[in-house]
């Protein structure tokens, strides 16, 4: 009785890639064009992804300008509601309204303050 060794598949391959080298990797042409094939579509997927990624940054920047816009917007307003209350004429009305009047003269009061006459500066005592 004859006892047989079974070669494991790497010696196996190892074994037939000494035996012809010359077309252990060989393509061939329709290996290449598929290799191409993928080799494209790869790249056009990236392609799509950052046209993606650009068009939604563009409608980011949109919306912020559009935001900003509207915020110029409600700054004027408010500057103009300032500058309309601000006004002598508006103030007297509203003055008038709660009932305020403009002061006599038996109500007002004067003080005076005197200032030594060298100039004050601060020391580090």
């Amino acid at each position: 009785m004859a006892i047989t060794q079974q070669q494991l598949p790497l010696q196996t391959a190892r074994v037939r890639r000494t035996q012809s080298p010359s077309s252990y990797m060989k393509l061939g042409d329709s290996g290449l064009i598929v290799g191409a094939v993928v080799i494209v579509c790869i790249l056009s997927l990236l392609f799509l992804a950052q046209t993606g990624r650009v068009a939604t940054a563009g409608y980011h920047l949109q919306e912020l300008e559009r935001e900003h816009t509207q915020l110029l917007h409600e700054a004027e307003q408010y500057e103009y509601r300032i500058a309309t209350a601000s006004r002598l004429d508006a103030i007297t009305e509203r003055a008038q309204k709660l009932g305020l009047r403009p002061a006599t003269n038996e109500q007002l009061r004067y003080s005076t303050i005197e200032l030594p006459a060298v100039p004050v500066v601060a020391s580090n005592e």
